[in-house]
């Protein structure tokens, strides 16, 4: 038995919705041809852009692939899972658990030296704060340089995209109200 890849879930999935690259493209904020390389499994797509995708399909994130669960409201350092996303260089550390009426999302995100994220625009806010190393967001076209220390809020309905600036790994806070986690927790 084969292990579908990413690509082949969200062609799979987009056909069984009955969408077109197009549809799917202008639902989630991304582009065609963008969509086209993801599902052709030529560019890794991240977890805010597949959380886009998901939305449009009418399908939870985690089909899409494994998230770690965070069911208690605290998380400690050594502890978390560090996660990556197939074909994405991104890894990530779940910080927020979910609760009924839970609106924020939070990850820890390392992002390695030269990594640029694709254009994307969603529903809500998004903050993030740098933990180490040089970030620039780019948001409606206007860049922002940040560096430790520094942190951005903004309405993500803008289009926005993030890449690393400097010589080093980055890490980063980033706080979103989108939904990224797919927990069907009580708690």
């Amino acid at each position: 038995m084969t292990v579908d890849r990413i690509g082949e879930r969200l062609r799979r999935y987009r056909r069984a919705a009955k969408k077109t690259l197009d549809q799917v493209a202008r639902e989630s904020g991304l582009t065609a041809s963008f969509l086209s390389q993801a599902e052709r499994n030529l560019t890794g797509v991240s977890i805010s852009s597949l959380a886009n995708i998901a939305q449009s399909l009418g399908i939870p994130l985690n089909v899409l692939f494994d998230q770690p669960e965070q069911p208690q409201p605290d998380s400690h350092q050594g502890e978390r899972v560090r996660y990556t996303i197939e074909g994405q260089p991104l890894t990530y550390e779940r910080l927020s658990s979910s609760f009924p009426g839970n609106q924020l999302n939070a990850v820890k995100v390392s992002v390695p030296i030269g990594y640029r994220s694709e254009l994307i625009s969603h529903d809500g806010s998004e903050f993030a704060y740098v933990l180490s190393g040089q970030i620039r967001y780019t948001v409606d076209g206007r860049e922002y340089p940040l560096g430790q220390g520094d942190s951005i809020h903004f309405d993500a309905s803008k289009p926005h995209y993030f890449a690393n600036a400097g010589e080093a790994v980055a890490e980063v806070l980033t706080v979103t109200t989108m939904r990224l986690f797919d927990d069907r927790s009580t708690h």
